[in-house]
């Protein structure tokens, strides 16, 4: 049986492989390009950081504008849409469905198509990243209110209870803590996708670094990628220490 499975990846492989037309000949070429390129990034460009923090604050405040801003939608969707609080199977049943549709496009398209409606910038920028922050935070947070089970809000409603009492005295805090992980979760990915949308003209970081690239500023780049490094790891300690801290609570 993993003799069939080994054959079944290599065969795979190398239907990939083919299908991409990769040229071997033309990559071994270039090989020794390789040197030449890592010895030019090695120079660091201090000059630049006042410019690289100040595109990292603006590519950090996208991001979290976005992730707020798409809490709060996905907050009362997620309502609407779990199992053992939704008003409505069928609403449940389509708001799922346009979920599923929104996390399948990525983040980039969506960006590109608000652009195409308000123009290149960040406002643009910062509506189409609301769209992959709704369909991650929506599917999670329904998870999380499914997850209570239905007993508490069976015993709610045999007391005459009303929808909007049910969650906001009961669902709403019992699920709080897992929202705020889960928003801690999105901000790391929200910050790397804003960062990406420098290609697509919204400022911050990414479009420093996507014009250095295209200048072929090697100690730009390096500069860059290190500050960006820096400030990623930082947030990734924050978030960490905000879920252990909401662990315990």
């Amino acid at each position: 049986k993993k003799a069939v499975w080994a054959l079944a990846l290599a065969a795979l492989f190398w239907y990939s492989v083919k299908g991409l037309g990769l040229d071997m000949g033309k990559f071994w070429d270039r090989l020794s390009n390789i040197g030449p390129v890592a010895a030019r990034m090695m120079a660091v460009d201090f000059s630049l950081l006042p410019d690289i923090l100040a595109g990292m604050l603006t590519s950090f405040t996208l991001a979290v504008a976005a992730l707020f801003a798409g809490a709060l939608v996905s907050l009362v969707l997620s309502f609407l849409a779990a199992e053992n609080i939704a008003p409505s199977r069928a609403l449940a049943a389509l708001i799922k469905g346009a979920v599923a549709v929104i996390r399948a496009v990525p983040a980039l398209v969506w960006v590109l198509m608000v652009a195409a409606s308000v123009g290149f910038g960040n406002t643009g920028g910062m509506i189409g990243l609301m769209f992959p922050v709704v369909g991650y935070l929506t599917k999670s947070f329904t998870a999380s209110i499914e997850e209570l089970g239905g007993d508490l809000v069976e015993a709610l409603r045999a007391v005459g209870a009303p929808w909007l009492s049910i969650v906001l005295s009961a669902l709403l805090p019992a699920a709080l803590p897992a929202f705020v992980s889960w928003i801690a979760i999105r901000l790391e990915g929200n910050m790397a996708e804003s960062i990406s949308l420098g290609m697509v003209g919204v400022s911050g970081v990414g479009s420093l670094l996507n014009r250095a690239i295209y200048q072929y500023r090697y100690s730009a780049i390096t500069t860059i990628i290190l500050v960006i490094f820096g400030c990623m790891f930082l947030l990734e300690m924050f978030t960490s220490a905000l879920k252990r801290r909401i662990g315990r609570a």
